[in-house]
């Protein structure tokens, strides 16, 4: 199933701001897809706006208006441009329509509308949307009718937003992709990600798959298959606007690396009952995988170091994208934990939703309350690690590894030291950053030329290497490589020359890694340590603290570093070229 990571918004203001407050409410989602974006918004007419490239500045004539919808595209369909970006509109200029997916019956469909007598103006698949909208309002359906019959047509995930000409209404649905809907005294919103309409909200609405939604001056919403309405199950919203901006930080990355303290706290605070319940699924299976993706999926890795050495249960980590080459063994007893910061990737959905098709027992964690996966699982444990807003995941990282140490220690009944563990070493990470930062910021600037950079480590810190090479990767764009340190001498010290920068993770002066700096030293490596301790063997050096969570310290380190070379190197660390915080892309 093919869908695009795509963000969508739209306003009804009862203060005539919805442009303004869809603007806002854009760019807090530009993390979504940066390619190109666009609004419509409604007064006497419906004047549109679209450009190329990240959001920019808004023309004050766009910013009134009574209703408002909004886009920013991640490009699947058709080149990048500004008659390709969204919104787009009906043969007959009266219907606009913003949508996250991909239409993979979009040739079918384009033949079909083709011999109806309509054109296209745009080389999306989207554009059949609001064309088959306004075939089925030519044959005499209201605006919310013919929105339901067009989409019965749309094979593929979608959520999609549709205004029409003369209409006060909103019309929002979605199928396997995320869409909220958010209220308050003044205004109605719906988007793609909750951050988008925190600021504007006080209740909101998780909308169900495969559900369709008209915002006028209430919520109401109706199955897509049936037409019949469904019960509103308005909630009220727990989130702090101020979470989810910047503060005093220049970048979104360099708060949430900040913020890893908190996230391990915030982590640990599980209620009892879910906890055990999630243990008791684990004992009870006669299998337990552990999935994800990215980030997600060396979490599942250390995860499973976690579990054989604390609670000595097996688990077998697998990348949520293979994991169909594991069904063949998956049945009612087997156990699937899913790791997903946004609780919509394409990837372990797919997974997941296969597996419970043969009888597992889903158990998520996840940072998205009201999202796909946390709709699909059995149990759901929440990290609470707040907005996660940099497409390099680093707090939600920390918070993934904090329950899993969690969740290995309640298999052994060990719940209460753990959580005092996780209490006492997060007091320790505002120091260890303060203590490093300078050190990240000037072995940037040295190694920001750098054509390749590996990391090294032995058990647990042969997968924190495998996560620093990937944050290294993703906001730097230098060539890095993570790996077990024992492996080198099969085959990667071959690349090993004179001023290549190596770092070695170890957790003390006895750590079998040691040997392998030793190794590239020889070779005209230049070293670099993170461990409790420095040794002679190191050109440069990272101190963490000792703790029974040296993991998470570790990581910090490289995080920092990740960011300070993408800084030193001029990108962008927020949104890194080529790539989407949620993604929902296959």
């Amino acid at each position: 199933m093919l869908s695009a990571m795509c963000g969508i918004i739209g306003v009804i203001s009862k203060t005539d701001r919805a442009g303004l407050i869809a603007y806002e409410g854009l760019k807090t989602l530009d993390y979504r897809g940066y390619d190109s974006w666009g609004l419509a918004v409604s007064s006497k007419d419906i004047k549109i706006y679209k450009k190329t490239g990240k959001i920019t500045s808004l023309p004050r004539t766009m910013l009134n208006g009574s209703l408002a919808i909004g886009h920013t595209r991640w490009a699947t369909h058709g080149k990048i441009s500004v008659r390709n970006a969204h919104p787009h509109v009906s043969q007959n200029g009266k219907i606009v329509v913003v949508h996250n997916g991909i239409v993979e019956n979009f040739s079918e469909l384009k033949e079909f509308l083709k011999k109806q007598g309509f054109s296209f103006a745009t080389d999306t698949d989207t554009e059949v949307i609001p064309h088959l909208i306004e075939f089925y309002l030519r044959k005499g359906f209201p605006i919310r009718e013919a929105v339901r019959r067009a989409l019965l047509h749309i094979d593929g995930n979608y959520a999609i937003l549709a205004i029409a000409k003369g209409s006060n209404s909103i019309i929002g649905a979605r199928k396997g992709l995320p869409l909220i809907a958010g209220i308050s005294d003044d205004a109605f919103l719906l988007a793609s990600d909750l951050n988008a309409i925190v600021k504007h909200s006080n209740k909101v609405l998780f909308i169900k798959d495969s559900e369709l939604v008209e915002l006028s001056s209430d919520i109401k919403s109706f199955e897509i298959a049936t037409g019949l309405e469904t019960k509103n199950r308005l909630k009220p919203l727990k989130l702090n606007f101020q979470s989810a901006s910047k503060g005093c930080f220049e970048h979104y990355m360099l708060k949430e690396i900040h913020e890893a303290g908190v996230a391990m706290r915030n982590a640990s605070i599980q209620p009892k009952g879910i906890l055990e319940k999630t243990a008791s699924a684990i004992k009870n299976a006669k299998r337990v995988f552990i999935i994800g993706c990215g980030t997600s999926y060396h979490a599942a890795l250390l995860g499973n170091y976690l579990f054989n050495k604390i609670a000595m249960r097996h688990v077998t980590a697998v990348l949520a994208s293979e994991f169909s080459n594991y069904l063949n063994v998956v049945d009612k007893k087997t156990a699937i934990i899913a790791l997903s910061q946004s609780g919509e990737t394409a990837d372990v959905l797919d997974a997941v939703r296969a597996a419970k098709n043969k009888g597992a027992k889903i158990i998520s964690l996840v940072n998205v309350v009201g999202s796909s996966l946390t709709m699909m699982s059995n149990i759901t444990l929440m990290m609470n690690a707040g907005p996660e807003i940099g497409v390099a995941s680093t707090k939600n990282y920390i918070a993934q590894l904090s329950l899993l140490y969690l969740l290995a220690n309640t298999l052994v009944e060990n719940t209460e030291s753990a959580k005092k563990d996780i209490e006492k070493e997060s007091c320790l990470v505002e120091e260890l950053i303060k203590m490093n930062e300078q050190k990240a910021k000037s072995l940037a600037k040295r190694f920001r030329n750098a054509k390749s950079l590996f990391v090294i480590g032995k058990n647990e810190n042969a997968v924190t290497a495998l996560e620093g090479a990937l944050k290294i990767k993703e906001v730097s764009y230098i060539h890095a490589e993570g790996f077990p340190a024992a492996e080198l001498k099969h085959g990667t010290i071959a690349l090993i020359e004179k001023g290549v920068p190596v770092i070695v993770i170890c957790a003390d002066n006895k750590d079998e890694a040691l040997s392998s700096a030793c190794e590239v030293k020889a070779r005209g490596a230049e070293v670099i340590g993170i461990s409790t301790q420095n040794n002679h063997v190191f050109d440069h050096f990272f101190k963490i603290p000792q703790g029974k969570l040296h993991f998470i310290f570790s990581v910090i380190p490289l995080q920092l570093l990740a960011y300070y070379l993408a800084i030193m190197r001029k990108n962008d660390p927020d949104k890194p070229r080529n790539l989407a915080k949620s993604v929902t892309v296959k």
